[in-house]
């Protein structure tokens, strides 16, 4: 088992990230079947040392299980001793720790201080974490001496808490929100509002919701510090539940002492969740977020997009917006720049919109997207997007020859490609490499950036570290579409 520094999944960042993940000796079978969503990955951390069928697993680790085979462990950089992890979001990566502790921003000696109410940046690729805290839980009223115990995100970029004790925190609705330690609160940038109500769902007093995680439909995935049973369901600090608000239903969806061998006693900390592709899915509800953060940020953006509607009505509507913005702080949010084009009338014609947005910011933007579905008679208003690129990999294993210990086989080519041509409107791809030593090591020619309809290569070669079958995965993050490719490793040492 090989380590990799940063981040295993795809959130938050409009960018694409190609994570090489070299796994040990042990490869893991099928996913679990058990769970109404399928997922393509799982990452999830401890609070003590442990050893797993895949690997030894320590605090300040994180191990990430990718299916239907393969795991890799994440790790932060150069933690302090006795400092562990107790929740982290890939790919960015925000981090939150169990003591208070000064973390490396550079190899000078720059450091930035993290409480256990903080959510702290690391950036994977350096292996050093942002000056800068992401969220700062003194200024936003979490009181001194609580531990963030879960961290995620929904689809508005809003961070999503539990806390290790009951608190009181500002209410969205104004007044004062009661938080207890099984509760999901999010964060607006101003105030909390409770996402899951513990109480309301029978989850006894004394219970503390240490890992969370919002999916794209709308179900969390959720790990307790106790066994216990919800909705039927029997579970313990090892197994991950998945929550249907909808249908108010549970289900096991990953059991850890069956499908890794988390021992008997031993307790998950953390969760994240990759839903997979074509999994179960809910509608999107509209929504008018304001979002924040404490991460700098410089970024330039340009869109130009025609949008062309044909409706049963004789509107002509041309609305056309240039907006240039700059401001210096912080932010958790991606840009939005919002066109509205307004059509009256009654019969058979086409309306067009053409919608031309500039925006150049550094820093904290508070972004209200708008997205308004209406029938024939009603007045739209839209928000178009670009058009995206897609990654495209070829192919998606590689079997190794027979290779002496120690000895370096012949190198094996993977193909990434930007598949959008050039006429489209696509965002270019970012790739970022992580190439760690180990059995399966990489190199590449891919550029910074991979424009629309064109391709890079990645050569990986294998060294065997044993005289048997090794495994490993090559994981390929494209979070500009949201997709997840990997390739599976293999080859026999002698």
């Amino acid at each position: 088992m090989k380590s990799v520094p940063g981040g295993c999944g795809k959130y938050l960042r409009l960018a694409a990230s190609l994570l090489v993940i070299t796994v040990g000796l042990i490869a893991i079978g099928a996913h679990p079947t058990a769970a109404q969503t399928p997922l393509s990955g799982l990452h999830l951390g401890t609070a003590t040392t442990v050893q797993l069928d895949s690997t030894l697993l320590t605090p300040q680790e994180v191990n990430c299980y990718f299916f239907p085979e393969g795991t890799a462990l994440t790790t932060f950089g150069a933690l302090p001793a006795g400092v562990d992890v107790a929740a982290y979001l890939p790919p960015s990566t925000l981090v939150v720790i169990t003591t208070t502790a000064a973390l490396p921003t550079d190899g000078s000696g720059g450091i930035v201080t993290v409480s256990p109410r903080d959510v702290a940046s690391f950036n994977g690729f350096t292996n050093f974490y942002s000056p800068t805290l992401y969220f700062q839980g003194s200024s936003h009223g979490i009181p001194d001496g609580t531990q963030i115990d879960a961290l995620s995100i929904d689809s508005s970029l809003r961070l999503l808490f539990s806390f290790d004790v009951t608190v009181s925190l500002p209410g969205a609705g104004g007044g004062t929100l009661t938080v207890k330690p099984a509760d999901l609160v999010s964060f607006d940038g101003t105030a909390y509002s409770l996402v899951f109500d513990s109480t309301a769902a029978g989850i006894p007093d004394g219970t503390s919701l240490v890992g969370a995680s919002l999916l794209p439909n709308g179900h969390l995935l959720m790990v307790f510090d106790q066994s216990g049973s919800v909705g039927g369901t029997d579970y313990t600090p090892t197994d991950v539940l998945e929550f249907n608000p909808s249908a108010n239903s549970w289900v096991i969806s990953f059991n850890g002492a069956a499908y890794d061998g988390w021992p008997d006693g031993s307790e998950m900390r953390g969760v994240v969740g990759d839903q997979a592709p074509g999994g179960t899915t809910s509608a999107t509800p509209t929504a008018t977020p304001t979002t924040m953060a404490t991460r700098t940020v410089t970024a330039t953006a340009t869109a130009t997009v025609t949008t062309t509607s044909t409706r049963t009505a004789t509107p002509t509507a041309t609305a056309s917006a240039t907006a240039t913005r700059t401001a210096t702080s912080t932010r958790t949010a991606t840009r939005t720049a919002t066109a509205t084009a307004t059509a009256t009338a009654t019969k058979t014609a086409t309306a067009t919109s053409t919608a031309t947005a500039t925006v150049t910011r550094t820093a904290t933007i508070t972004a209200t997207p708008t997205a308004t579905a209406t029938s024939e008679s009603a007045t739209p208003t839209a928000t178009p997007t670009p058009d995206r690129g897609t990654l495209e990999i070829e192919p998606r294993k590689l079997k190794f020859p027979k290779t002496s210990v120690g000895a370096t086989s012949g190198p094996k080519t993977v193909k990434v490609s930007n598949t959008k041509g050039e006429k489209h409107a696509a965002l270019p791809v970012s790739i970022e490499m992580v190439s760690n030593p180990g059995v399966f090591t990489q190199t590449n020619d891919c550029p910074a950036s991979l424009e629309p309809g064109t391709f890079c290569s990645i050569s990986v070669r294998f060294k065997p570290s044993a005289a048997m079958k090794q495994t490993g995965t090559l994981k390929i993050s494209d979070n500009a579409h949201a997709g997840i490719a990997s390739v599976s490793l293999s080859g026999p040492g002698k």
